[in-house]
């Protein structure tokens, strides 16, 4: 039978303790990595409506694919708003994200009403300034 020490069994426990202080410490994120995270599906959104303008010009893509497509698109960036503006990351982080976000859903609004009109030119516009979105959104969130 093993005999443990009051001294031993202690340094064992505080090592066990400093590791799991350690390993918490590590998985805690800053608000602006929270907030990140949660919007990432915005990044995906705008470069899908960008291909979508695209391919819808290219009469590859029927307009109640793109109309339903935009509808999911709009909810998504509804809800990264919303996380945007409870957030309590740093105003240097959180404001450009809500612009971003904003521009995000006119962009979304311009590209349906260009679709409806049958309006390729404007199609095509859209589509670049989802591009242009997309570009400035991964800026924002920083080497992946």
């Amino acid at each position: 039978m093993r005999s443990f020490s009051s001294a031993g069994w202690r340094r064992r426990c505080g090592l066990a303790v400093l590791a799991a202080v350690a390993l918490l410490a590590c998985q805690q994120k800053s608000p602006e990595e929270e907030l990140l995270k949660k919007v990432e599906p915005v990044g995906s959104w705008l470069a899908t409506l960008q291909m979508l303008g695209e391919k819808w010009n290219a009469n590859s893509v029927p307009t109640s694919f793109v109309k339903t497509t935009l509808s999911a698109a709009g909810k998504e960036f509804e809800k990264a708003a919303e996380e945007a503006a409870k957030s309590r990351a740093r105003t240097a982080v959180r404001d450009p994200l809500r612009q971003l976000v904003a521009e995000a859903q006119a962009a979304s609004a311009d590209l349906r009403r260009a679709v409806e009109a049958d309006d390729h030119p404007g199609v095509v516009r859209q589509a670049g300034r989802l591009a242009a979105l997309h570009q400035r959104f991964e800026a924002l969130r920083g080497p992946s």
